[in-house]
């Protein structure tokens, strides 16, 4: 399989082991991976260290969210080969949406800011932690449709970002 994350593709291979593990190919690096569901998180172990997550999926898009010290979500968009070699992005790639129901904790630009792929433009909370929105390209912000203490919804659009033309 071959996901985007931050504009950048990522091909991922997973193999079943005869002792429930799975092996996971990410790219050139390799990673034996041990996962359990519990309560609608997953608890893995990658090479030994545990990390929970929380996954949702919206289309080809799933939200990965990574519960604990060092939380953090990303978005990934399952690609096929040949949509991984397109590098246009479809008209709304800048409508920035809420992945999960939370509240605004900070907007950290302003209309009009320019913004750099992989940026912090706005912090949510949700479930006791804390998720950054991030530029997903290099751009300008044309509107951020969102105040601090605000309460959003799963799939509310937050912030629109416009490309910078190259």
């Amino acid at each position: 399989m071959i996901y985007r994350h931050a504009e950048t593709d990522h091909t991922i291979d997973l193999h079943p082991n005869p002792d429930g593990t799975l092996t996971a190919r990410i790219g050139e690096a390799t990673y034996t991976v041990e996962v359990e569901e519990r309560g609608g998180d997953l608890l893995l172990t990658v090479d030994g260290q545990p990390v929970r997550a929380r996954v949702a999926g919206q289309g080809e898009q799933r939200h990965v969210a990574v519960i604990g010290a060092e939380a953090a979500v990303f978005t990934l968009e399952r690609l096929t080969r040949r949509s991984s070699r397109r590098a246009a992005r479809p008209a709304n790639a800048g409508d920035l949406a809420a992945q999960m129901p939370g509240q605004v904790m900070a907007v950290e630009v302003a209309e009009g800011d320019a913004v750099t792929a992989g940026q912090t433009l706005l912090v949510l909370e949700a479930m006791k932690m804390e998720m950054r929105i991030t530029a997903p390209f290099d751009g300008q912000v044309v509107r951020i449709l969102v105040e601090p203490g605000q309460t959003v919804e799963r799939g509310q659009q937050v912030i629109e970002v416009a490309a910078t033309e190259a």
